[in-house]
């Protein structure tokens, strides 16, 4: 992919989202939902339909860009009183536990890992800029955690640290020397790539994660199916068909 290739050459640095780019943190949530229902005391035999119902609070939330995980434990609890069940709130603990059981069952996207160490290995600059969970620190944590931190020059998390993806981005462009157009941002949501954008940074989708296929995207915006493509764009693709998968 030319288009691909001429943007790997003159982007001096490199952004990227961390939920449904770099980790998949969508697959495992009914996992997550079912633990922390199990914990705030949801019988065994009423799982199913709480966690039914949890599920799909929690996907629609996500799918919009509108979940707040400060908001988890009220969202399990109104699940629970919809099945008729009067959980005893054991709120105290409750945000710790869901840091915990996200980062334990988060895993990262195929090729994930090894396009971060090959753009540090060819002298790019690499940064995370992505949205906070809602609860402060929490996404910090969770990268720290999961033990992604060592790929990044910089964490920048959107509202703590920046108010907003765009400012993140140019307030680092300005910070490293570097013009708009050599900074790209890799996401998988189309609201986000649109508007970095229109700013005037690359951006480079990967259908990954939650994709609004409704929303359109810009002409100049490369779209890619995963992650693996960037790979083989990095290091050619004989030598990333001879690395295991």
């Amino acid at each position: 992919m030319q288009d691909l290739k001429s943007l790997v050459e003159s982007v001096k640095m490199f952004s990227f989202d961390i939920d449904g780019t770099i980790i998949d943190s969508y697959s495992y949530m009914r996992d997550v939902i079912e633990i922390l229902l199990l914990y705030l005391g949801v019988p065994p035999g009423m799982l199913q339909p709480v966690s039914n119902m949890a599920v799909e609070a929690w996907y629609e939330r996500e799918k919009n860009a509108t979940m707040d995980y400060s908001r988890m434990y009220d969202l399990l609890i109104e699940s629970a009183e919809k099945n008729g069940i009067t959980l005893i709130g054991k709120r105290e603990e409750f945000n710790e536990l869901l840091l915990e059981a996200r980062v334990k069952a988060s895993q990262t996207l195929p090729c994930a890992v090894r396009v971060l160490r090959q753009l540090k290995a060819i002298g790019k600059i690499v940064v995370t800029v992505s949205g906070g969970d809602g609860v402060p620190g929490m996404k910090r944590k969770r990268i720290e955690l999961g033990g992604l931190s060592k790929f990044f020059d910089l964490i920048a998390v959107v509202p703590e640290d920046y108010p907003s993806r765009i400012e993140a981005l140019a307030r680092l462009a300005s910070q490293y020397g570097l013009s708009y157009n050599e900074v790209a941002h890799i996401d998988d949501r189309a609201e986000y790539v649109n508007s970095i954008a229109e700013a005037g940074f690359k951006a480079v989708l990967v259908k990954t994660g939650m994709l609004n296929t409704s929303i359109p995207l810009r002409d100049d915006i490369i779209v890619l199916d995963n992650l693996c493509i960037l790979y083989e764009t990095l290091v050619g693709k004989e030598q990333a068909a001879k690395e295991k998968p």
